[in-house]
């Protein structure tokens, strides 16, 4: 596995310099955050003024409302007030100096952003970035741990398991995930090498086909087009990933890109490696407050396929694994169904956790994105992670030649045949325009 190569922050992280002298991570669309991490928001190079795009934004239809947002939020005096202020603006001294935001750590936002307040409280404009932390600040935090083999210091905010509250929703997506893990454990007593092709076959299906290619390039930040008739064919690969519907994912996924690595992020590792794994997907009090205004999806919340699978995708997941019973039993079951879906679960996950803590960075992002050989491989190009919280808008990842990308690979080969149009990708003079001075 590759070390990161994340350089330091500057002395002032009031600079808010996403050249950051030698440095850089930035975040995503998302999320979905939601990637972690995902629609269509700029990412802005910050300057000791005010931010500016690094790129031109094309790809969806709210992009300059998402620019505009952020020129207004980059603004210190716009800081947690603005976001809640029914918890802090409506209290606080108006003529009290206002905190430099962007010199506050992670853990201090997000004290600033939360406070004590019960979460079902909390209105938070979730549509309006803020100033992303200093790092050099979260590094000094009092209980601040490094996450194993990283530079990223985080700070657990939240009980992951006891002394919490549960929902409803936390309490079915664990069992759910845990049947899974549970089932997926018969997989050494049901062995065949057909079932090892049928599970590379709907791992390939519903993982490429469907996460990759569908909910993330071509719907979070519509990097390329296609008919519609095979952009729902695409998307519905996805939902028998059983990752929610398209317009729940693609939402959250542009959150994260918006708030990457800042308290608003859905998954961000700054508070912790399993948090950003999957914890946050079985803590639906805080995630729900990050990610609970789908507007931003509105693109495709204007589409009745998107809403009829917003309605339906659990009983699409649920026919998926009868028809695996009937046609090979309990051992398609297992291979088909609960392993690959436990597989196809870690690799997205680790789009989210490992690429933001383990690689290097080859671009000023200004959060904590890395290029991670092993999960570019099992995420079918999805772990060229800095590459893409560079260039959101780019339908290629490896931007190398030696970095493998079979997303791209396909996307290109539908451009071929006509099936793929409005193919988005950086040019030279946008790579070198954030190209890190010491890469």
């Amino acid at each position: 596995m590759m070390l990161s190569r994340h350089p330091r922050l500057p002395e002032a992280c009031g600079a808010r310099s996403l050249r950051l002298g030698d440095a850089a991570s930035a975040g995503p669309i998302a999320r979905l955050p939601s990637l972690a991490g995902s629609g269509a928001h700029l990412h802005l190079m910050h300057t000791k003024g005010r931010p500016r795009s690094r790129y031109p934004v094309q790809y969806a239809a709210h992009a300059d409302a998402s620019s505009q947002q952020r020129e207004d939020s980059s603004s210190v005096n716009t800081g947690p007030a603005g976001l809640h202020g029914a918890n802090l603006g409506a209290t606080a001294d108006p003529f009290a100096p206002k905190p430099d935001w962007s010199s506050m750590s992670y853990n201090q936002q997000y004290t600033a952003l939360f406070g004590d307040a019960p979460l079902d409280t909390l209105r938070l404009e979730t549509k309006k970035a803020i100033c992303r932390p200093c790092r050099e600040a979260q590094n000094l935090e009092a209980g601040a741990t490094k996450v194993l083999a990283s530079d990223v210091h985080a700070v657990r905010r939240r009980n992951l398991w006891v002394d919490r509250k549960w929902t409803a929703m936390d309490v079915g997506y664990a069992a759910f995930l845990g049947g899974m893990h549970i089932v997926a454990c018969l997989a050494p007593f049901t062995f065949s090498w057909e079932m090892v092709g049928l599970f590379m076959g709907m791992y390939f299906i519903t993982g490429c086909l469907g996460i990759t290619l569908s909910y993330h390039r071509q719907l979070s930040h519509r990097s390329f087009t296609t008919p519609k008739w095979l952009e729902y064919t695409l998307a519905y690969c996805g939902v028998l990933a059983a990752q929610g519907d398209p317009i729940e994912w693609v939402s959250a996924h542009r959150y994260h890109h918006l708030h990457c690595d800042t308290p608003l992020d859905p998954h961000s590792p700054y508070e912790g490696f399993w948090w950003s794994h999957a914890g946050w997907l079985l803590d639906n009090e805080i995630t729900n407050v990050r990610v609970h205004d789908r507007t931003n999806a509105a693109d495709m919340e204007g589409q009745w396929f998107y809403r009829w699978l917003a309605k339906t995708w659990p009983w699409h997941v649920v026919c998926q694994f009868a028809i695996l019973f009937v046609l090979g039993g309990l051992p398609a079951v297992v291979w088909g169904g609960a392993l690959r879906l436990c597989w196809v679960y870690h690799i997205t996950w680790f789009v989210n956790s490992a690429s933001h803590v383990w690689g290097n960075q080859t671009y000023a992002t200004g959060d904590l994105s890395r290029n991670n050989w092993w999960v570019g491989i099992l995420a079918f190009g999805e772990g060229w992670h800095n590459n893409h919280h560079a260039f959101e808008f780019s339908a290629r990842h490896g931007l190398e030649a030696w970095q493998f990308d079979m997303t791209w690979i396909l996307i290109k080969a539908l451009q071929i045949v006509g099936l793929a149009s409005n193919v988005k990708l950086p040019t030279e003079k946008q790579k070198e325009r954030l190209r890190l001075k010491n890469v």
